[in-house]
């Protein structure tokens, strides 16, 4: 549930898809997405969305100023050419970092929350992850590496795209390139995703209304790290790294169209947080 609230309030606001739409009406969006995994009773819908009114005002106040001011000083810096891969790294950290002051701000509410649940709600919400990942695993067995390297190639151009508008044939060629870079994770993520998850379906079976279980409770959603292997971890940095670099590289090669186009976009976002944080 942390996650699923989590990750709506904070990569839809960095988005640009009908941000101001969607975070207005986060409330039944959030009921949407929470459908797909468990199902609440009339008492834990009201106790829900109570709460739900508690995170959107400290959301809207607290963190929405951070995120556009995040993009004021990225737009700067673009605008002067200095966005070296130090900068997109720092950038990139800044964005964890607002993860996980949400997690920590959720984590009180959500422990409480969760002891309004039954341990059948409980299995059927883990039941649920479980069956999507299957779902996932089908599909991506369904592919042989080529067409899992195309399928890479074709969510970075789509990623990059949204913010620079259309890419060159020679664009797209130098992006083909730096695909095949990534270091894969996949198997190790899903490795880590499902230790997790059992960890956490024991220990909101084990649930009580004491500090400790509550303790204990916030500190397996924000120590995720616990869970990930050293070889995981060390992907995602080298990662996270590489795609600085990508970015770093590929920005003083954008033509002056594109560059107009990115700082559009970059804009627009910081527009739609003001409009939100004045709303």
């Amino acid at each position: 549930m942390v996650r699923i609230f989590a990750a709506l309030l904070l990569v839809l606001t960095l988005s640009g898809c009908s941000t101001t739409f969607v975070y207005n009406n986060l409330d039944w969006l959030v009921h949407w997405y929470i459908d797909d995994y468990v199902e609440l009773n009339k008492a834990q819908k009201k106790q829900f969305d109570h709460k739900m009114q508690d995170w959107l005002k400290w959301h809207r106040h607290q963190q929405l100023p951070r995120y556009r001011d995040d993009l004021v000083a990225l737009k700067q810096q673009f605008e002067q050419g200095q966005m070296t891969q130090a900068h997109w790294q720092e950038f990139f950290s800044r964005v964890r970092g607002h993860w996980y002051s949400l997690i920590n701000h959720l984590g009180p509410d959500l422990a409480e929350l969760s002891l309004q649940l039954n341990d059948q709600q409980i299995k059927d919400m883990f039941a649920a992850f479980e069956k999507q990942q299957k779902e996932r695993d089908e599909e991506r067995n369904e592919l042989d590496e080529q067409e899992r390297l195309e399928k890479s190639r074709e969510n970075l151009h789509e990623d990059i795209q949204e913010w620079t508008g259309r890419l060159s044939a020679e664009q797209k060629a130098q992006l083909n390139e730096w695909a095949e870079g990534f270091a894969p994770t996949y198997e190790l993520r899903l490795k880590y995703r499902r230790n997790w998850q059992q960890a956490a379906m024991d220990n909101l079976l084990l649930r009580s209304n004491s500090a400790a279980w509550r303790a204990s409770f916030t500190e397996l959603l924000l120590n995720t790290q616990a869970f990930q292997s050293e070889a995981l971890q060390d992907a995602d940095k080298a990662n996270r790294e590489y795609y600085a670099q990508l970015l770093a590289e590929l920005a003083p090669n954008l033509t002056s169209k594109q560059k107009r186009h990115v700082l559009k976009e970059i804009q627009q976002r910081i527009d739609d947080l003001n409009a939100l944080i004045e709303q």
